[in-house]
């Protein structure tokens, strides 16, 4: 037996796990804003192409029946997404048979863009919104 010789110690630190930990948590901080944002997004452009749906529905109505369908009747596509968690629910906010307005109302969590809007003549606008009609509606 020796006793004067160490073994080698193996393993980490104390100071050395409390800097992973740092940096686990200032990436954290930076990486979940952006995941959230970026999924904000992909809602607003979901419930945007559902409006569209129900415009080109809204139409079609239209061509059949002379009218368009009036405030409050049953939409082509009610919520958005249509499967799992609503985040937009779509409703007719005016109607008389010759007008309409779609709105796409966030559910639940607050949204910069606000309520979508989409009218008979295609005039796309956001109500209660902190960005303007231009930020949310861009490109589409």
């Amino acid at each position: 037996m020796t006793y004067g010789k160490s073994s080698k110690r193996r393993g980490f630190t104390l100071i050395e796990l409390m800097i992973v930990v740092a940096v686990i948590a200032v990436l954290a901080a930076i990486a979940i804003p952006s995941y959230r944002q970026y999924v904000q997004r992909g809602d607003r452009a979901a419930a945007m192409a559902a409006l569209l749906q129900n415009a080109n529905w809204m139409q079609q109505q239209f061509t059949v029946n002379n009218s368009y369908p009036i405030a409050g009747a049953a939409l082509y596509v009610p919520k958005s997404p249509l499967s799992g968690t609503t985040k937009y629910n779509l409703s007719i906010s005016a109607g008389a048979g010759t007008t309409y307005t779609l709105s796409a109302i966030p559910a639940g969590t607050a949204d910069k863009c606000g309520t979508f809007t989409l009218d008979n003549t295609g005039l796309r606008n956001v109500t209660g919104a902190t960005a303007t009609s231009a930020d949310c509606w861009a490109g589409r």
